[in-house]
């Protein structure tokens, strides 16, 4: 099996699954990098230009989410967790 969950919650994948799950988030991450280039930045599409701007934005957050939880160890998952449900800490408060 290429994914299996213990009884303690524990979740392991295959080297192949954990790979395709990492190309999927590359790819994710080149949209979103190329996004923003697609709607010209001019005053009648300046609305638009806006929103897909943010929408990549989101993508490349979600993608940066994905690569770390599968790849770094250093981040914690409460620290994911806060940037899939935007709520991370702005001047003390939450989000």
């Amino acid at each position: 099996m290429s994914l299996t969950t213990s009884e303690d919650g524990a979740v392991n994948l295959s080297k192949a699954r954990h790979m395709v799950c990492l190309e999927a988030a590359w790819e994710l991450e080149a949209l979103a990098y190329l996004l923003p280039g697609l709607v010209p930045n001019v005053d009648e599409a300046r609305g638009s230009y806006h929103a897909v701007r943010g929408i990549a934005g989101r993508l490349l957050n979600l993608a940066n989410v994905l690569m770390a939880a599968l790849n770094d160890d250093g981040v914690t998952t409460p620290e994911l967790e806060s940037r899939v449900l935007v709520t991370q800490r702005i001047f003390g408060s939450e989000v």
